[in-house]
């Protein structure tokens, strides 16, 4: 952990996220269930183009999922949060503050994080680290509409 981390998060896989990745796959195969039946019913090239469209995003949906982008946040004394990714240390922007869930950032890629990811100390502490968060300048340039929080 570097000297300039206040406090350090690590980050362990939710459930939460689990059963909405569930729904999710359930929503998509009952879609393709009732593209592939409307095309055995009245088959036409509108219904087989969406019959083939679903069965590929169902394809894609079961899947088997990545890996956690990071196992663990840290977060500076200066407010500044980064993500611990592959052995190297990435800053990361808030997109997302909320009660339920958080959503930051990086250079790469997006990274949800739970509620039930984290202690109930670490989330509080991480909430208030992502209201009060200084982006490191000339950083995230995409992101100027300014932090999505409630």
């Amino acid at each position: 952990m570097p000297e300039a981390a206040t406090f350090r998060v690590d980050l362990h896989g939710s459930r939460r996220a689990g059963v909405c990745r569930a729904a999710a796959r359930l929503v998509t195969t009952l879609a393709a269930a009732a593209c592939v039946l409307a095309v055995a019913l009245a088959p036409s090239p509108l219904r087989l183009g969406a019959a083939l469209a679903s069965v590929g995003a169902l394809l894609l949906a079961l899947l088997a999922g990545r890996a956690p982008a990071a196992r663990r946040l840290l977060i500076g004394a200066d407010g500044a949060i980064s993500v611990h990714t592959g052995g190297e240390d990435r800053p990361a922007a808030v997109r997302y503050a909320g009660r339920h869930l958080i959503c930051l950032a990086t250079a790469g890629r997006l990274l949800a994080v739970w509620p039930d990811s984290v202690s109930a100390t670490d989330w509080r502490r991480l909430l208030v680290a992502c209201r009060w968060q200084r982006r490191p300048s000339g950083a995230f340039e995409a992101f100027r509409s300014g932090l999505r929080t409630k």
